[in-house]
């Protein structure tokens, strides 16, 4: 890690502990400001440390982006495009950690957990969007499968960062399409936001151990 991304992902946790003040304290201004800030921070961040491999960092950075538009989307309440855009950056992410070896036991272990997460929550969700409609039904299935693999591959680098990375990002997401579709989510906001910053800088964290195989 430089002394410039270390400063940046600083910089960031302090954006973040912004955005969940202002989520808790429902202070809308300030988290129009502070979200998408974690996010442009994180991108500097990761592209300014010593990534093990430029094709991961690359994509990594299309993943972080892609998450930046997708806040935006959300907080001005625009669900369908801001999910989409998070979609297509679970594709980048995939782009990325699939040049990373994967022992088969460390991607089975991503599997089970990816299988029980779609298993319980993940049909409640599913179903829950398909009453609403089909197409935002077919959405979400597909939106969970690519972040279910996402999981999967992350899990399977065997990198504990960017293992723990995606897992949060898993947890961050159900909980938001829980909130959404089934009901009352734990934690709320608050945890969501919390939860996927983590995800998010624990992913720029592992860049400098991802090595293409």
């Amino acid at each position: 890690m430089t002394t410039a991304a270390w400063v940046l992902m600083a910089l960031a946790g302090v954006a973040a502990l912004v955005d969940w003040w202002s989520v808790g304290t429902d202070r809308r201004p300030v988290e129009f400001v502070a979200k998408p800030a974690v996010m442009v921070l994180l991108v500097g961040a990761a592209l300014t440390l010593d990534a093990g491999s430029e094709w991961v960092r690359w994509w990594f950075v299309g993943g972080l982006l892609l998450g930046l538009v997708g806040d935006v989307f959300l907080m001005l309440r625009r669900f369908v495009p801001g999910a989409a855009a998070f979609l297509v950056g679970h594709l980048a992410y995939i782009a990325g950690l699939v040049v990373i070896e994967h022992p088969w036991p460390a991607v089975l272990l991503g599997l089970v957990i990816v299988g029980a997460d779609l298993w319980g929550p993940g049909r409640c969700i599913v179903r829950g969007a398909a009453e609403r409609s089909r197409v935002l039904g077919v959405l979400v299935a597909a939106y969970m499968l690519a972040i279910g693999a996402m999981v999967v591959l992350a899990v399977g680098s065997w990198s504990t960062l960017a293992g723990l990375g995606a897992l949060l990002f898993l947890a961050s997401d159900t909980l938001l399409a829980w909130g959404r579709f089934v009901g009352s989510a734990p934690g709320g906001r608050v945890l969501v936001h919390a939860t996927y910053h983590v995800a998010q800088a624990l992913l720029v964290l592992a860049l400098p151990g991802l090595v293409a195989a």
